[in-house]
């Protein structure tokens, strides 16, 4: 079978605010699986042996939410497009990948066989991999995987029932691993609902191929990476990560094996969204003129929304990460500055002053309301209203809306004197 070469009708481009990548589909030539002996059950007896067909990849879609810029990958798509195959091979992380050696000692027992480490010839041959650089236009730009991420294998509509039984196995010894530059455990993805887990290879003797150690590989779906749940990175303006994508047919998954011998195309569709893509406007209301006064009067002073975030990392280290989102009127004669943060952005939230010309020390602070409880926590409210300015003490509140009757003196009576 001749090598199918895909057209690109459209030139992937930088990705600007409020813009994405051309959607891409990402279509590979699993090779043909023939099944060598009878398979055992198990998650280290699934091998088989393999006979190479002809493999193509048409287009990858890798779209970026807002807040997000990727390099042009015009010419990884171009090298994918000509070259791509999948051939089973094993990781532990994603990170090192062992292809069987050829030979006459196959097994599907895998401590058995004799393996080669993957090199640069099997880049874009044997497996799929991705590079890419994230850059962040805004601070606190978490990142994480759009809900409709997928990867799947496809097959015609007539296709026999037993040809899609055969894919949907298959399709689900299929692995995906990202990770970036300084990331200590790579995340593997599978392209199932829930978690798997096999026992894959993790080291082997780097002069006789002989193998030595096996790993637990714990695969997630893309929708544990979504938004809301963990997320994959955090970067701040200006800030720029390489990151890589590897795809490879896991040979320890007790799913890889076929008795049919078939040419499957493999649908990538990668999505990237970010805390951008849920925002929300937050204003700081003066009705006084008290914090208009002080900063019309101190060019150096800025009027800024602190936020502190605790996260744990994909090894499971707590981490902080501190932003702060300058505020900024619309018109002079407004009375309110405002700012847009992440929608998740909802406590450890403090209002501040801060002086540029002096270490940006904080000058003015409000994070009480005036019967001194904390406003660190908006809930659902956009707005916040100044009640006093009073250096470190001063005081304020939120307001959402609607009257509120939390004993603060605002709205006592007919009269919503909040607004």
């Amino acid at each position: 079978m001749g090598k199918v070469k895909s057209i690109f009708k459209n030139r992937i481009a930088d990705a600007i605010d409020n813009t994405h990548i051309t959607r891409k589909k990402l279509c590979l030539s699993i090779v043909s699986l023939v099944l060598a002996t009878t398979v055992l059950i198990s998650a280290t007896y699934c091998w088989f042996a393999i006979k190479r067909s002809d493999g193509y990849a048409n287009n990858i879609s890798l779209i970026t939410g807002n807040g997000l810029r990727v390099n042009d990958l015009d010419d990884t798509m171009k090298s994918i497009s000509d070259n791509s195959y999948l051939l089973p091979a094993s990781s532990y992380d994603g990170r090192n990948l062992f292809f069987p050696a050829d030979g006459n000692d196959f097994s599907t027992t895998t401590s058995d066989m004799t393996f080669r480490s993957a090199n640069a010839g099997d880049r874009n041959y044997d497996y799929v991999q991705m590079d890419f650089n994230l850059t962040a236009e805004a601070d606190y730009t978490s990142i994480y995987l759009d809900r409709s991420t997928s990867l799947k294998i496809e097959y015609e509509n007539d296709a026999t029932n037993d040809y899609k039984a055969a894919c949907e196995k298959a399709q689900k010894a299929i692995r995906a691993a990202i990770y970036y530059e300084g990331m200590t455990t790579p995340i593997v993805f599978n392209a199932q609902n829930n978690p798997s887990s096999v026992s894959a290879v993790k080291e082997i003797d780097r002069t006789t191929g002989r193998f030595i150690e096996s790993g637990k590989q714990v695969a997630v779906p893309f929708k544990d990476y979504s938004y809301g749940k963990r997320q994959l990175a955090m970067l701040n303006q200006g800030e720029t990560k390489p990151f890589s994508l590897i795809i490879w047919l896991e040979g320890t998954d007790d799913n890889c094996v076929s008795d049919y011998v078939m040419l499957k195309q493999l649908s990538l569709n990668l999505k990237l969204t970010t805390s951008w893509d849920n925002k929300a406007t937050i204003r700081f209301t003066d009705k006084d003129n008290a914090v208009k006064n002080i900063l019309d009067n101190n060019a150096a002073y800025t009027l800024q929304l602190y936020h502190k975030q605790t996260f744990r990392d994909n090894n499971q280290n707590e981490q902080i990460a501190i932003s702060k989102f300058n505020m900024f009127k619309k018109n002079t004669n407004d009375n309110y500055w405002t700012c847009d943060i992440p929608d998740s952005a909802v406590s450890d939230l403090i209002f501040q002053i801060v002086d540029n010309a002096n270490s940006k020390n904080v000058v003015y602070e409000w994070r009480l309301t005036p019967s001194g409880a904390s406003t660190e926590n908006r809930g659902t409210s956009n707005i916040y209203l100044v009640d006093s300015v009073n250096l470190l003490n001063s005081r304020g509140h939120w307001y959402d809306g609607e009257i509120e009757d939390q004993g603060d003196g605002h709205d006592i009576g007919e009269v919503d004197d909040d607004w």
